[in-house]
């Protein structure tokens, strides 16, 4: 095998590996923008059964309601995860420090 040769199958498998990175680049875009609506669609029905979870809970321990451990629990994690994750700061986080914490 002579050096031009070897350099001509360098070449090849280096053009070819551009290729296959050009189509991998291209079919992610392409698998980002069609699943984006639905991504987004997702998070708002997440951030409107947190809160409707949440604002139930909350108006349940404000009359006095009792929750089992289990269900407070859930509620810490739920609450967590509307702010944390969804970036929720609404009447849920005003309402929560009342209730929860007694604030206010």
């Amino acid at each position: 095998m002579t050096l031009e040769e070897f350099a001509k199958i360098i070449i090849l498998i280096a053009s070819f590996i551009g290729a296959v990175t050009a189509i991998c680049v291209f079919l992610k875009k392409v698998i980002l923008k069609t699943i984006q609506p639905i991504t987004s669609q997702i998070e708002a029905l997440d951030r409107s059964n947190s809160m409707n979870y949440l604002v139930t809970f909350l108006a349940d321990k404000e009359r006095g309601i009792e929750k089992d451990p289990i269900e407070t629990q859930r509620a810490y994690e739920i609450y967590d995860h509307y702010v944390k994750d969804l970036h929720g700061n609404s009447y849920i986080h005003d309402k929560w420090e009342k209730v929860m914490k007694g604030g206010k």
